[in-house]
């Protein structure tokens, strides 16, 4: 067993040793999201002199600013974000506060408060009682601070559980001691579950006014900063591929940096020319030829590329013309055999690209689906997860499908699958169970 694994080691190690600096350059070059080959060529930009900065700078510009994930393209929406990034949560926070006049103690312990907030706008009751202990201050300080900190916007903020933070919103839009603040302020739980006859029973309310009420609910926000950091944050991804019909036809277009973003400085070039000391000339020959292998494997990143999104666009035409739900059952492996190359290589041009077309922007692994073993070789998870989705928006509201209704209706469109199955992609779409969704009248 030992001499056995020793000589898999070596085998591996060898395998290693065979591939040249310049091929190992490549293979990570080609793997790179393109997000992070960017921050590669600056750091190559450091310990090569010869590479021009604004070339490459440029490129990158050019490339991130041409699309993001809002849908939105121009400089000006660019900056608004950079804005929002400059201006987070913390900041609008500690503005409002300020603007409320508090006395100097009671505007730094608001200050304290805002940095102890959590990503959803919670205060925990034992980061209070640290802070009160380590600063020695007054508990009515303290609680004057707490008040100013909920009185802030977004609605909510400052609050120490979810019924709080909805209380807190139904107070600011003047329902205090309404229905839908009895029913948060004491049958939260059961409102979460959908038992809202129970809700009726034990509050007295009458149902009508419960659904109401949760109707109400339902429109508050639980986690007052999760949108505000969701927009502060959103990531823009500029994706690698295009496929975009055009008139009869589909255009494929890359989103890359290319090899021209690399350009040898002619300053150093001349140089190399003109020296007759050795040591500069090896020391600008080693580099320019450092710069020329990046070149070569940027663009041999960008073929690879292209060649897999030629492909991708033959093997998956039904989804690029007619959407989503016209998705085949593929795989790496039949891409690569498709174009001659490896599986290993496929994936690694692959990894963690994105790809635009017409029906949005997707990660480049949505374009391999399994297909499902229990349907039919042909049809994919994401076809079944459709089709589940259909049935439920059909369905009666007041008595909504249970899951085993939905495996037989699943059943007469020619699709066999089990209870389990259909419980489980539910759950992966979002939907609750049958409970949770029904709708009281």
């Amino acid at each position: 067993m030992e001499s056995g694994f020793g000589a898999h080691q070596t085998q591996d190690q060898e395998q290693v040793q065979i591939l040249s600096p310049r091929m190992l350059q490549s293979l990570r070059v080609l793997q790179m999201p393109s997000t992070e080959l960017y921050d590669y060529l600056m750091k190559e930009l450091e310990e090569n002199p010869v590479i021009t900065f604004d070339s490459i700078d440029y490129a990158e510009k050019c490339r991130r600013n041409s699309h993001y994930v809002s849908g939105e393209n121009d400089e000006a929406a660019l900056a608004d974000i950079i804005a929002d990034d400059n201006n987070s949560h913390i900041v609008s926070l500690r503005i409002q506060f300020s603007m409320l006049k508090p006395n100097p103690e009671v505007e730094r312990i608001g200050f304290a408060l805002i940095y102890l907030l959590d990503e959803n706008g919670y205060l925990y009751y034992d980061d209070v009682e640290r802070l009160a202990q380590a600063s020695n201050i007054s508990l009515d300080n303290i609680k004057a601070a707490i008040d100013m900190l909920q009185s802030l916007e977004p609605a909510g903020v400052g609050a120490f559980n979810p019924r709080e933070c909805i209380l807190l919103q139904l107070e600011r839009k003047g329902l205090k001691g309404s229905d839908a603040w009895k029913v948060a302020q004491d049958h939260l739980e059961l409102l979460g579950k959908n038992q809202l006859p129970q809700i009726a029973k034990k509050s007295g309310i009458p149902l009508h006014r419960v659904v109401n009420a949760q109707q109400l609910i339902r429109t508050l926000n639980p986690k007052p900063l999760m949108m505000e950091t969701t927009h502060r944050t959103r990531e823009y991804i500029a994706p690698d591929i295009r496929i975009f019909k055009k008139e009869k036809s589909f255009a494929v277009e890359l989103n890359q940096l290319s090899a021209e973003s690399i350009i040898i400085d002619d300053t150093y070039s001349k140089i190399y020319k003109e020296t007759d000391n050795d040591t500069v000339k090896a020391f600008l020959g080693d580099n320019m030829r450092k710069a020329q292998w990046l070149r070569d494997s940027i663009r041999q990143r960008c073929e690879t590329l292209m060649a897999c999104a030629t492909q991708l666009l033959k093997s998956q035409k039904a989804f690029f013309e007619y959407g989503p739900e016209y998705l085949l059952p593929y795989s790496r492996k039949e891409m690569a055999e498709q174009l001659g190359r490896s599986e290993s290589t496929i994936s690694r041009a692959l990894n963690d690209k994105y790809v635009e077309c017409d029906w949005g922007m997707f990660p480049a692994d949505y374009f391999f689906p399994k297909t499902s073993v229990e349907a039919h070789p042909n049809m994919t998870k994401n076809t079944i997860e459709s089709n589940i989705q259909m049935i439920i928006l059909g369905e009666d509201r007041q008595s909504p499908k249970s899951d085993e209704a939905i495996v037989e209706d699943l059943k007469a469109m020619g699709i066999f699958v089990s209870r389990r199955t259909v419980a489980k992609y539910r759950d992966e779409l979002g939907i609750p169970a049958s409970s949770r969704r029904r709708v009281y009248s």
